[in-house]
């Protein structure tokens, strides 16, 4: 009887590990930066945005975001790059919400220069390193300089979500 109640003890330690090890890896965290940029208008219908910045869990990367525009917004993909070279593959929709002033810097910008705000919902398909396993979404706020001449726009904004920590897959 005493060799069965350890062996029951020692069943439930590791059912109970094992079934912490998905739920540890749900666990969502913070995930925020900001960036600089630039939209490339010049392939209509499709925007080619590249941004750098710095962020939580990437630290300095950088950011390609490939979207077919529509009358109401835009589709398409992202890869966000680590310095290291690991990467966050997503998904995207983008809506624009209007004309306004940007709350943050765009590298050329002209006193007065007008704005289009835009929000992208990107959610995570995929990753590469230390993002191996990721999952989460999270919502960049860009605001793009209609002002400028020519075909490649100044941007600059934020994003915020939540994701599993790097590394959780593990």
């Amino acid at each position: 009887m005493k060799r069965l109640n350890i062996y029951l003890a020692m069943a439930a330690l590791i059912l109970t590990a094992e079934l912490a090890i998905p739920a540890a890896a749900q666990q969502q965290v913070p995930f925020n930066g900001t960036f600089q940029g630039s939209d490339d208008t010049s392939h209509e219908p499709t925007l080619i945005q590249s941004m750098t910045g710095i962020g939580t869990h990437v630290g300095r990367f950088s950011s390609t975001t490939t979207l077919t525009i529509g009358p109401s917004g835009g589709t398409g993909s992202a890869t966000w790059t680590a310095a290291n070279g690991d990467s966050i593959s997503t998904t995207v929709v983008g809506t624009p919400e209007g004309l306004g002033t940007a709350p943050c810097q765009v590298v050329g910008a002209q006193p007065g220069d007008l704005y289009l705000k835009v929000t992208e919902i990107n959610i995570i398909t995929g990753g590469t390193g230390r993002f191996a396993g990721i999952e989460g979404s999270f919502a960049v706020t860009l605001y793009h300089d209609v002002s400028t001449p020519g075909t490649t726009h100044g941007t600059c904004g934020s994003y915020n979500g939540t994701i599993t920590p790097p590394g959780a897959a593990d």
